[in-house]
Parts: C-alpha cells; structure tokens; sequence
C-alpha cells in the first residue's frame, strides 16, 4: 500500500465513529478489539485519532540517565503513524511529555495511545496532538522506566477482559467513546462497512423523524 493510499484510508475513517467500527466486528463474530475503558483520551481539544499503529513498548528499571532508545524511536517515526506506547507495568509515571509529543507530531505521528501516563496537558493538547491515555502523572520516568522494543507486537488492555493485540501496521482509531485497533487485514473491509453503516444510520434517522418505528427500523436496518 502506497503512503497516499494510506492518506486516503486515514481521511475516511476520521469519518467513523468507534462505535461504528466495533458494530462491524460484532457483524462479523470476531472478538471487538476495543482498549480498555480506562485509556481515555486526556488532552483538552475533542478530536479523532486515526493513524497506523507503531508500537513502543518499555519496563520499569533503576537506570541512570536518559533513555536515549526511547528518543531514537520518537526520532524515526514514520509519517502518518499513532505512536500506541506499551507500559507494561507502569503506573505514577509519565512516559513522555511536551517535549517527547513535540518531536512526534513534527515527524508526522497523528498522536498517541498510551497504556500508562504523560504529563504536560495543557502544553500538548494546545498543540493538536491527542493522547490517549490511562492516567496523566507530573512524575518523569527519567530513572524508573525505559523502552526496552519497539514496532514489534505488543498486547494492550482490552475493553471485554482480553489483551488486544496491536502489531505495527494495524490501524488505531479513537475518539470520546474510546479506542479501537484494526487489524491490518481488516482495515479495508472494516472501513467500508462501516461506511455502509453511516450511510444506513443517516437514512434512518431521515425516516424515524419522519415517523418510521424503532421497531420499523430494526426490520429494515437489523440494528437500531
């Protein structure tokens, strides 16, 4: 796949709600790849992330001095990535701040999902980078936690109690409702689906303020 194709697929789903996109899984009888309820995105601007997974994953670890692989990873960043940062075990710390998020939004990164903290709110969110997040904390993680791999699968929570696998390449869509990974064989199918959906939902609501029945609807639609 082309990077304009990707473009292309990354303007469509902006117009797709999550909700839409884990309806189609059900469809399918595939497990609903949603993240955990508690990663939520915590920056100030309401906007939808959407971007290809690249995955960085770390430990905690008494270790003096900077976490220079963590910044060559944010340094290499491919264009129209969302960075989803694997915490493993963290917890009170922040894996990044504005300084971190800067450097990715400037190598074309959409954003970020991260299971564990960040700090630097208010910074970050005025500059139109959404993250996603489990927490926020002040706490650095100079010291107490390093990226140890990177764009290699890792599992994140899930929002039915099961990991979620996310592998690089799999597409990352978030917004108010929460965060879903596609995986990257069914991003095209998912996405066109989900198009199909909102086309059937705008129809729908049309009839329904028209008089048609909740019951009319599931009849002609199979969903309400």
């Amino acid at each position: 796949m082309t990077g304009e194709e990707r473009s292309q697929i990354r303007e469509r789903f902006l117009k797709i709600a999550t909700a839409v996109a884990c309806d189609v899984f059900d469809e399918l009888e595939i497990d609903v790849p949603a993240l955990d309820v508690t990663i939520r995105r915590q920056t100030e601007q309401r906007q939808q992330l959407a971007g290809w997974a690249y995955t960085i994953e770390g430990q905690l670890m008494a270790a003096k001095g900077p976490d220079r692989l963590k910044l060559d990873v944010v340094d290499a960043l491919p264009a129209g990535s969302v960075a989803v940062w694997g915490g493993t075990n963290a917890n009170g710390i922040c894996l990044f701040g504005d300084l971190i998020a800067a450097t990715m939004q400037k190598r074309g990164c959409h954003g970020a999902v991260v299971d564990g903290g960040f700090r630097d709110v208010v910074d970050i969110s005025a500059t139109g980078f959404p993250v996603f997040s489990r927490y926020v904390s002040p706490v650095q993680s100079i010291g107490r936690w390093r990226v140890v791999r990177h764009n290699e699968p890792i599992e994140l929570p899930g929002a039915l109690g099961r990991p979620v696998e996310v592998a690089p390449g799999d597409f990352v869509l978030g917004d108010e409702d929460g965060v879903i990974v596609i995986p990257a064989g069914l991003v095209t199918q998912v996405l066109e689906r989900s198009e199909e959906i909102v086309r059937q939902e705008a129809e729908a609501r049309k009839l329904s303020a028209e008089g048609m029945t909740a019951a009319e609807m599931l009849e002609k639609y199979g969903h309400v």
